[in-house]
């Protein structure tokens, strides 16, 4: 009798090692999946800041120039062609160039980063370019003239 009961013991025993064993098992695996979701998480949010960073910095320095040039020459004394150019940036209208218009990520949230940041970069590309066109002195003056 005792044989038999050390033998089922023994069964049990095995039988409640496997689940316990198996119940770590389960559990290891959810919590490394949540690591591994976090962490990927943290990554693709790094990635996108940092993209978003860039394309949001060349989009405010780039738009910021115009009113600040101007603003710094309403107090000394324009000569014609600035003058006129001023007049001419003024009539574009452009927005402050924090505002939201400006930033083609509200636009195209449901695309990747990728496109945001190419259509972000055309925008502000389209956008010089036509600065360029109506206000050349202003902008030849905003080059380097480093070589």
């Amino acid at each position: 009798m005792s044989e038999t009961h050390s033998s089922d013991d023994e069964t049990d025993f095995k039988a409640v090692n496997t689940t316990n064993y198996q119940r770590i098992q389960e559990k290891v695996e959810k919590i490394n999946y949540a690591d591994g979701i976090a962490d990927g998480r943290e990554q693709v949010f790094q990635t996108s800041f940092d993209q978003g960073y860039v394309d949001g910095l060349r989009t405010g320095i780039e738009l910021a120039k115009f009113p600040a040039f101007f603003d710094v020459l309403k107090t000394s004394n324009m000569d014609e062609t600035l003058s006129k150019e001023h007049l001419a940036y003024e009539e574009m209208k452009l927005s402050n160039p924090t505002d939201k218009s400006h930033f083609k990520y509200l636009e195209h949230q449901s695309e990747p980063l990728s496109v945001v940041s190419e259509k972000q970069n055309v925008y502000i590309d389209n956008l010089l370019e036509h600065c360029d066109e109506a206000l050349q002195k202003t902008t030849n003056l905003f080059k380097s003239q480093a070589k």
